[in-house]
């Protein structure tokens, strides 16, 4: 059966990885939920789908108790929504032995043994994972979720070229997908490719007009390139999508800095501080700029300083 959880058990496996910009877009960590077929037999599917992971728990072992009465698309399915409610509460053991039983039924499921991988990311066994991930994709080329789980593996060992190598098939997989885009562009942004990472950051905006990262993205890059007009646009912009956003507020303030309009700077400082008050960043600068804006109003020349890097969300 080819990809039978694909909407429901995709959302399975989704993951909080490290990068901010990416926490809603990939594999491990969320309760799994895989459609069954028919309305099924037992009265327990009405829990086996729930969202808190007791009652999944409870509805799906009532289905599974009487399992033969089930399809084998619903068998499986049981069996990976208590795997994803166990993986919810941090119980791997039984998840993984519950994606065991699913993948008996569904051996070759793309979704399955990447939602299986996920599991193992949790649970920090990263070999496993990648091991699942990578089975996964050689069973559907076009798993983006699979190849932006396996990204981020080879991303924290160090191995970028295959990160992003993963990052530009998932973007090609899933022509909606924006997580992607923005991961490849923190990693271009991070090697100084600073051209391809406002490449993937454009993409990404344009993908998603109210993805404010993005707009954040490609402004630290234009920062870096010293392009200070073409930044604060991007930072306008993000900001236009989210007035709080604190990583915004702090580079737009850096980019007004780096300008000499330390009023402008010290404003945005203390905008940031508002949201985020231990912000040492944004309480550095305001206080820097006090500093120069009391020099300026004795009539002294432009005080010589110096505006620290853009401050990026994969950072």
């Amino acid at each position: 059966m080819h990809e039978p959880f694909s909407s429901a058990a995709r959302a399975a496996a989704r993951a909080r990885f490290p990068a901010t910009l990416i926490i809603a877009s990939a594999l491990i960590g969320a309760p799994a939920l895989a459609a069954h077929k028919g309305g099924g037999v037992s009265p327990g599917w009405g829990q086996c789908r729930a969202q808190d992971p007791d009652a999944r728990i409870a509805g799906c072992t009532q289905v599974i108790q009487e399992i033969e009465k089930e399809t084998p698309h619903n068998k499986a399915a049981a069996y990976v929504n208590r795997a994803g409610a166990y993986q919810a509460k941090g119980d791997y053991a039984h998840a993984l032995d519950d994606f065991a039983k699913a993948l008996e039924i569904e051996p070759k499921s793309s979704v399955v043994i990447a939602a299986r991988g996920a599991a193992h990311h949790a649970k920090g066994d990263l070999d496993s994972a990648l091991a699942d991930y990578g089975r996964a994709i050689a069973l559907d080329k076009k798993n983006a979720a699979a190849l932006l789980a396996r990204a981020h593996i080879w991303r924290a060992r160090g191995d970028v070229e295959k990160a992003l190598a993963d990052l530009e098939e998932a973007a090609k997989a899933d022509p909606k997908a924006t997580a992607p885009l923005v991961t490849a562009g923190a990693l271009h942004h991070a090697k100084g490719d600073h051209e391809r990472a406002i490449s993937a950051f454009s993409e990404a905006a344009k993908r998603d007009p109210k993805l404010a990262a993005a707009r954040n993205g490609r402004g630290a890059c234009h920062y870096a390139k010293g392009e200070f007009d073409e930044a604060i646009a991007d930072f306008d912009a993000a900001l236009k999508i989210d007035a709080h956003y604190v990583g915004a507020l702090v580079n737009r303030a850096n980019a007004w800095r780096a300008k000499k309009d330390f009023v402008r700077a010290k404003s945005d400082y203390d905008a940031a501080l508002a949201a985020k008050p231990d912000l040492a960043a944004a309480k550095k600068g305001s206080d820097d700029m006090a500093r120069l804006i009391a020099k300026q109003g004795l009539g002294a020349a432009a005080p010589a300083d110096a505006a620290p890097p853009a401050e990026h969300d994969h950072n």
